[in-house]
């Protein structure tokens, strides 16, 4: 029977490009004996998580446990054992307000000879930062002082841990520890082949990722300058903020930090916060995971955001060159009214 691989995120790690990158090339993989199944209408295979998250509809499958039954031995038709399957969700590593049963999905998985469940994490604040922008496309989380707070105090944002501890437990609860494999997010897109070579490296799949062919031109899902997201927000005053404003925003960002700017949705004072709360839990990951991942480290939290420009930055003069861009965009537009 083919081993199988769960890549369950999480949430903002790449997780889209992979999953884009990875059903581009299918009928290359499989040449290679990966095995990355097509299900349903997306990429990525979150209706997989349906059968116990309630999604949306053009997420979710009808009958997630019959979807779940295409991967058994009859449906891969005895392929050779030295075939690897691959499932990618972030759905799966979703904890409120519903979650997987992982002891029901190792069930699941009972069938296949070897099981392996890998996690991408990424440092806390550049986390939550890049939760904040992701729910900003739907609608406007408000401020983000009280955001952060909030997300401190729970441990979670947006339902999804924070404390990756809890998470590592939560698959425990289903998996055994030889079976699960974490991911520094930082590390490895530092790596000569991305993300996609050090998920590839830590599947145990034998294909050389520079033999993919890009999903697009550009990664999948990337954002604007967090400062930008944000001040969007401001403006917008509760409401989703329109695409006009958006692109404002980023243009303000850019003329007054100029054009290489890296920004961060935080104030040094609330990077040092998050240090002192994450990195003792960041540290304990590392002793969770040593005994089957002896070299697996965390960057520290202060390193997520080294050399950005912070939120007490965004002074008067920068919301003075967001006025006078919104003015013109306006302006703009009545004239081509």
């Amino acid at each position: 029977m083919p081993r199988i691989v769960i890549h369950v995120g999480t949430h903002k790690t790449a997780t889209t490009h992979i999953q884009d990158t990875l059903h581009k090339n299918r009928r290359l993989l499989r040449d290679h004996g990966v095995i990355y199944p097509s299900i349903g209408q997306q990429r990525g295979h979150h209706g997989l998580a349906s059968a116990w998250i309630p999604l949306g509809d053009i997420y979710s499958y009808r009958n997630p446990a019959r979807r779940w039954a295409t991967l058994d031995r009859s449906s891969l038709r005895k392929r050779k054992d030295s075939e690897t399957v691959i499932i990618s969700s972030e759905e799966f590593s979703r904890w409120a307000p519903h979650h997987v049963d992982m002891a029901q999905l190792r069930e699941l998985l009972s069938g296949f000879d070897e099981v392996r469940l890998i996690c991408v994490v990424r440092t806390q604040p550049a986390f939550i930062q890049s939760v904040y922008q992701q729910v900003s496309s739907d609608r406007n989380p408000g401020e983000i002082a009280p955001y952060l707070e909030e997300a401190n105090t729970r441990k979670r944002v947006e339902g999804l841990f924070t404390n990756y501890q809890q998470l590592l437990k939560h698959f425990y609860s289903g998996f055994a520890p030889e079976e699960v494999r974490l991911i520094s997010y930082e590390r490895a897109v530092k790596q000569e082949n991305g993300i996609l070579g050090a998920f590839l490296k830590t599947a145990r799949v034998d294909f050389n990722p520079a033999m993919l062919v890009p999903f697009g031109d550009r990664n999948s899902n990337v954002s604007l300058e967090p400062l930008a997201t944000l001040a969007a927000n401001m403006v917008s005053k509760g409401h989703k903020a329109p695409p006009y404003l958006l692109r404002v925003a980023q243009a303000s960002v850019t003329s007054h930090f100029g054009p290489n700017a890296r920004t961060t949705l935080f104030t040094t004072e609330e990077v040092d916060r998050m240090a002192q709360l994450y990195e003792p839990m960041n540290r304990k990951l590392e002793k969770m995971v040593q005994p089957v991942q002896p070299k697996f480290r965390m960057p520290t939290v202060e390193n997520a955001v080294a050399e950005r420009i912070t939120r007490d930055r965004m002074d008067g003069d920068f919301f003075e060159t967001f006025a006078r861009y919104i003015y013109h965009e306006r302006h703009k537009g009545a004239e081509h009214g």
